[in-house]
C-alpha cells in the first residue's frame, strides 16, 4: 500500500513501545504483486518471512535482519486465486495457513497446519467450499481457532446491479488443531459456516452506496 510518505510496497513498521508509536523498517516490491496484503512470520532460526498476495498466488520474501532488508521474492508455493490468505504461528509453536486450496475461483477455504516451519502442511480441513468466500483472519483464544471471512461480499456498487442475490455475510468457523489435522470436526465444540453478520433486504434500500 501507499501510506503517502513511502513508495507503493510491501512495508514493515516496528514499535517498541506497545504499539504507541511506529518506525518503517524495510519495503518488499514483489513481482507480479496485486494488493499489498501482505503478512510477516518470524521463523525459529531468526528469519523474518514476508507473504504477499500475488497474480500467481503467494509471493515470499525473507529478511534475515528483522525487516529491513529482503532477499528477492520467490514463489511461496502455497498457490491461491490472487486473493487474501492467512498465515501465523499457533501458541503450539505450529504454523497455521488459511488458503484456497484446490480451487476453481475464490472457493474451497482450507485451514492446514505445519509441523515442520512451513516446509509441508497436512490436515486440509475445509471451511467453506462455496464460491466467493475470502479475505479470512484468524485469532487464537482458549484452545479453540477462530477463522473469520466474508462470503459474496460484492463489488463496488453498480447502479446496473441487483444486489440482494448476493450473500454479503461475515462468518465464523471455530476449529481446533485436532480438526485441522483431522480434516474433519472432531471437537463437540467447533462449529463450522457460522454467520455473524448479514446485510439484511432493508440495506439495499434508498440506492445506497456500499464500499468495497
Amino acid at each position: 500500500g501507499n501510506d503517502g510518505t513511502k513508495a507503493s510496497g510491501a512495508h514493515v513498521y516496528a514499535t517498541r513501545d506497545g504499539g504507541e508509536t511506529f518506525t518503517h523498517r524495510g519495503t518488499v516490491v514483489a513481482r507480479e504483486r496485486w494488493f499489498d496484503e501482505h503478512m510477516l512470520l518470524p521463523k525459529s532460526n531468526g528469519d523474518l518471512e514476508m507473504y504477499i498476495r500475488t497474480t500467481y498466488g503467494v509471493g515470499k520474501a525473507v529478511s534475515h535482519d528483522g525487516g529491513f532488508t529482503f532477499d528477492p521474492d520467490t514463489d511461496s508455493g502455497f498457490g491461491g486465486p490472487n486473493s487474501r490468505f492467512y498465515i501465523g504461528r499457533l501458541s503450539s509453536g505450529n504454523i497455521l495457513l488459511v488458503n484456497h486450496h484446490n480451487f476453481q475461483k475464490r472457493d474451497h477455504l482450507t485451514a492446514m497446519i505445519s509441523r515442520d516451519e512451513g516446509k509441508t502442511f497436512e490436515g486440509f480441513l475445509m471451511i467453506d467450499e462455496r464460491r466467493d468466500v475470502s479475505y479470512p483472519d484468524v485469532k487464537e483464544q482458549n484452545g479453540h481457532i477462530y477463522i473469520i471471512y466474508d462470503r459474496e461480499r460484492g463489488a463496488q456498487y453498480r447502479p446496473d446491479r441487483d444486489y440482494t442475490t448476493s450473500a454479503r455475510e461475515i462468518l465464523c468457523a471455530k476449529v481446533t488443531e485436532a480438526d485441522i489435522f483431522a480434516g474433519k470436526l472432531i471437537t463437540p465444540t467447533s462449529r463450522l459456516q457460522t454467520i455473524v453478520s448479514k446485510l439484511t433486504p432493508r440495506a439495499y434500500s434508498n440506492d445506497e452506496r456500499f464500499d468495497t
